[in-house]
């Protein structure tokens, strides 16, 4: 069993790969690269997802180092797609999608679930990606150390 855990994990982690690089094809494809890269995208899907986060929050959520978020961070203010308050804690800066932002984010979420729908869905029945995404939430909820017995 150890061998096909280890096998499920290499394939995971390829097809994350695999789907960063989809999404920044998906974005070049549909011109929306010049507004802003694949690595803007994620912080600000991550600010969508977690309102009011601190930078720290999403550079750990990244994996890169604080000053990376900050340079992203900048660009994206610069933009009018965040603002940017201070946070509970005085020494944390908070950030929030705009309008702006958020039609963004939106907009560029319907392209690529689009494409992938396109992509996938004709390749699986309702029951394979119901049992999949069960499959995605109790490994998720294992990894970040949520009660899995309330998701299952």
């Amino acid at each position: 069993m150890e061998h096909e855990l280890k096998k499920a994990f290499n394939l995971f982690q390829e097809s994350i790969i695999n789907i960063h690089s989809e999404v920044g094809k998906i974005l070049n494809n549909t011109g929306l690269d010049e507004v802003i890269s694949k690595e803007q995208y994620q912080t600000l899907k991550i600010i969508k997802d977690f309102p009011k986060c601190t930078y720290g929050f999403i550079a750990t959520k990244q994996g890169v180092f604080k000053t990376a978020i900050s340079n992203r961070i900048n660009k994206l203010k610069n933009l009018e797609l965040i603002s940017i308050e201070q946070g509970e804690d005085k020494r944390e800066k908070s950030v929030l999608l705009t309008e702006k932002g958020m039609k963004l984010v939106i907009r560029t979420e319907d392209i690529i679930y689009e494409t992938f729908n396109r992509k996938l869905s004709s390749h699986f029945s309702d029951h394979e990606i119901i049992t999949f995404v069960k499959q995605l939430e109790k490994a998720n909820n294992l990894i970040t150390g949520k009660d899995v017995a309330k998701h299952v």
